[in-house]
């Protein structure tokens, strides 16, 4: 019996009805070039295919094309003809050149700038900056980004960058670059009770010049290797010294830090900006050197995400990363772990420097409005007259925990558990815009209503 059973499970492995791809029709890309498009298919012309094989490989290549972040919309439709099919993609792009007006906070978060406003009398402005930005996405139809950023304002800060995902004839080596300049009247020089302090004076007071080029290889659809170098010259007056003399280390008060990064990243998830199902991994070691600051240390970080769908519309998404420094005195400014980009929901109001630190974040979700694609009428042209949405609620627990060896003394959560919990809002619309109203509870029993504008995780 165990024979005939084995017989005819690998028999019909083998009689699975096969199908042919014997043309790929693409269509509404009128500035990105073909190539780019199908440098993301799971799929390839005269090449044949189980059909429930297929299908999957073309719900994985609209995931990938949505990914590129160049089109509002993908579809993906089949023919077919027997033992063959002719499969059409069909793009919706976005607008490519978006030379905007430069107007927004110079805070960790809208909480945080909020809440310096209102203890002021909602009349001090200072921190807030403006200026214009120039960014050309899709630069000559390759998926290349060019950048333009002049800022003024609390922290002023000017860019030029550029970004080129292939230039080699099997579109797996790409470089980005970008150099820039900060300089600031208002500096936060140290923190205490988990609170930045700031020095403020008639002139700059700190200044940096910053240099990143990275050389990637994409190996295939889901894995990137990086290699990235930097050059970071930092510059502070004399009274940041001595109000800290550990800001650049060894009271310096301007140094010239290198570094060298590899970074490996392996992306499966359905759609990066909000995923809903999929898995992404990513780790990196890097390697700082300087003379001046004796800055030798080496970090290693990690970071992994996964999404499923237990049941229709019900959503579960973790997240785990962390950052662990090899022993020996690092200056203060490298010193950020959470309170900057990432953060324990509900501790929006608080910095937790440290050498070291890991972040769990977990959130359930119940869609309320799946995904609705709507026309806009009253726009003419096909960049913005088709739009969609879509409305999440959920419940969410993060906890944290920094390693912090050096001001421990002066912050009184450093070297403790984090945790948050709450309730969240969260709509999602085209351009990857998003919005979320949360509502968390700390440790410390405080609890309060946060705006974010980013992903969660």
């Amino acid at each position: 019996m165990k024979k005939i059973l084995f017989f005819f499970l690998f028999t019909t492995q083998f009689t699975q009805a096969q199908i042919t791809v014997s043309t790929i029709i693409l269509s509404g890309n009128a500035k990105t070039q073909d190539d780019i498009i199908i440098r993301e298919l799971s799929f390839e012309k005269n090449v044949s295919y189980a059909t429930g094989d297929l299908d999957k490989r073309i719900e994985k290549s609209k995931e990938n094309l949505v990914n590129l972040k160049l089109f509002n919309f993908v579809t993906i439709n089949k023919t077919e003809n027997k033992n063959s099919t002719a499969i059409t993609i069909e793009v919706i792009e976005k607008w490519y050149i978006w030379p905007y007006p430069v107007f927004e906070i110079s805070e960790r978060n809208f909480n945080t700038w909020w809440k310096e406003f209102a203890d002021n009398n909602y009349s001090d402005f200072s921190r807030l900056n403006y200026g214009v930005e120039f960014n050309w996405e899709n630069f000559r139809g390759r998926n290349e980004l060019l950048k333009l950023k002049i800022r003024k304002g609390f922290k002023e800060h000017y860019l030029l960058a550029y970004e080129v995902p292939y230039f080699n004839k099997n579109k797996t080596i790409g470089i980005n670059t970008n150099l820039q300049f900060f300089r600031r009247k208002k500096t936060h020089f140290s923190t205490e009770e988990n609170k930045l302090t700031y020095i403020e004076s008639d002139t700059f007071n700190s200044i940096d010049y910053d240099l990143n080029t990275e050389i990637t290889y994409r190996k295939n659809l889901h894995q990137k290797h990086k290699l990235k170098f930097t050059y970071l010259q930092s510059t502070i007056t004399d009274s940041i010294a001595i109000l800290n003399p550990n800001y650049l280390g060894n009271s310096l008060s301007n140094t010239s830090i290198y570094s060298l990064s590899y970074i490996f990243e392996y992306e499966n998830r359905d759609y990066i900006n909000y995923p809903l199902h999929g898995f992404s991994l990513s780790f990196g070691a890097k390697k700082y050197l300087s003379a001046t600051a004796n800055l030798k240390h080496f970090e290693f970080a990690t970071k992994v995400d996964k999404y499923i769908e237990p049941y229709k519309r019900f959503y579960i998404g973790s997240s785990f990363k962390a950052k662990y420094s090899t022993e020996g005195e690092q200056p203060y400014f490298i010193q950020k772990a959470l309170g900057y980009d990432h953060y324990v929901r509900g501790y929006e109001y608080y910095v937790v420097d440290g050498q070291s630190y890991w972040l769990s974040k977990t959130a359930v979700k119940y869609a309320l409005v799946e995904k609705t694609t709507f026309d806009i009428p009253y726009l003419k042209m096909k960049q913005f007259n088709k739009s969609h949405y879509s409305l999440y609620l959920g419940v969410f627990s993060d906890l944290g925990y920094v390693i912090d060896n050096q001001n421990q003394e002066k912050n009184y959560i450093n070297n403790l558990i984090l945790w948050g919990k709450g309730i969240a809002l969260d709509y999602v619309t085209y351009y990857d815009k998003l919005l979320r109203i949360e509502y968390s509870i700390n440790a410390l029993g405080e609890k309060g209503v946060f705006l974010h504008f980013s992903s969660p995780f």
